[in-house]
């Protein structure tokens, strides 16, 4: 009864996992593209909140306008060392990753914080499609919002021309697949391989 109950997960889990076609970390890292979301801002809807994304190999560029007058713009290479920001505002100015941002005091990890929530706000929450599709602005922005969120706030750099698997989330689903077949694997083994035991009954006392 547990394997049977066993498998019908397993069905489910990989028809959900391959169902969503999620992309592969490979097809983020190497991906160039262009995504543009907007939607009327609060309170009375008379402006549009404007992001707006070019990727080019390892670079991102960020540009986000709300009430018309106030833009803001960062370009993030995620293969360049050290880790850092390029704000871009008429001017460049570069902020460092000195630390980890746990406690988030530092100007760069108020800056972190900044792009993660407009990513969030103006962007995952309006981009239309499926985030699972790196064709559609809602998995370009999604892309975009995994990449920045490993390098500037986990430090991790990218190098070109290596390979990489299971480093950002969407493979993470599909990894967990091979183990769980192997679980089932062993405890359809061990149900096999278990010898039913023998019920002896008590009869009268032979004399």
């Amino acid at each position: 009864m547990q394997l049977f109950k066993s498998s019908i997960i397993l069905v489910l889990l990989i028809s959900n996992v391959y169902s969503m076609d999620m992309f592969s970390d490979m097809d983020c890292i190497q991906g160039s593209y262009d995504a543009v979301v907007e939607h009327k801002a609060a309170p009375f809807g008379l402006s549009k909140n404007i992001l707006a994304i070019s990727k080019s190999d390892c670079s991102i560029s960020i540009s986000h306008s709300k009430l018309k007058f106030m833009k803001s713009s960062w370009i993030i290479d995620v293969c360049r060392e050290p880790v850092h920001i390029k704000i871009d505002d008429g001017g460049v100015e570069v902020l460092k990753r000195v630390d980890s941002c746990k406690n988030g005091s530092s100007i760069y990890c108020k800056e972190v914080a900044k792009i993660e929530k407009i990513l969030q706000d103006d962007g995952l929450i309006f981009a239309p499609g499926e985030k699972e599709n790196i064709s559609s602005d809602h998995g370009k922005v999604y892309c975009s919002y995994l990449l920045t969120k490993k390098y500037l706030r986990e430090g991790i750099v990218f190098n070109r021309g290596k390979e990489y698997s299971g480093i950002l989330s969407p493979n993470k689903i599909k990894a967990q697949v091979p183990r769980v077949i192997q679980n089932l694997n062993e405890e359809q083994n061990a149900s096999e391989n278990t010898v039913p035991s023998q019920v002896i009954e008590d009869g009268p006392a032979d004399f």
